[in-house]
């Protein structure tokens, strides 16, 4: 069966913002991939997402920069990986995978500001990225930042914090600042 690929971005700071890096700007090294994210013997396994992978593929072009679509990005500050933003970001990975559909908006009518309040994340500003059908977290790290809108919140200096969650192949990715 054939299952498209989709990517959807959110941010919240009175603007959207749409543009994506080139891939000249992105190098992922693939040789240590196994695919297989879901070792519980791993502690930097949290939701299903290997952390410190995650953390270093989006702190690495934080501070070399990207191009996202036209506009340069320069280098901005590192974010730190934030348990409460992983909750929030595995449920809502779940609840997509679980009733097989595809939105920010929660069967709830929940937003992600909402469902970031209810993991306990006291934020100021939020963005979310979320994805279906990518198996590793360079691969889901390479599409977002090929695309519209997640290349912007991936580069956003005004975030602080990350995290991430997965359930089967559906991914959300949340980030903030307080």
């Amino acid at each position: 069966m054939f299952m498209p690929l989709r990517i959807l971005p959110v941010i919240l700071l009175g603007s959207f913002l749409f543009s994506s890096c080139k891939k000249t700007d992105v190098v992922v090294d693939n040789s240590n991939s196994t695919g297989n994210n879901n070792n519980s013997s791993n502690s930097n396994v949290v939701y299903n997402v290997n952390k410190a992978t995650m953390l270093q593929l989006v702190n690495d072009v934080r501070q070399k920069g990207c191009t996202c679509g036209t506009t340069v990005m320069p280098p901005v500050g590192v974010v730190a990986w934030n348990d409460q933003l992983a909750k929030a970001s595995y449920d809502h990975s779940v609840e997509m995978n679980t009733h097989d559909y595809f939105s920010h908006t929660g069967l709830n009518g929940s937003d992600p500001g909402q469902r970031i309040t209810a993991a306990g994340y006291p934020w100021s500003s939020w963005g979310e990225n979320i994805a279906e059908g990518y198996s590793t977290e360079q691969i889901v790290m390479n599409a977002w930042l090929g695309s519209e809108g997640h290349c912007k919140n991936v580069m956003n200096g005004g975030f602080k914090d990350m995290g991430a969650g997965r359930d089967g192949n559906y991914w959300t990715q949340d980030f903030g600042s307080k």
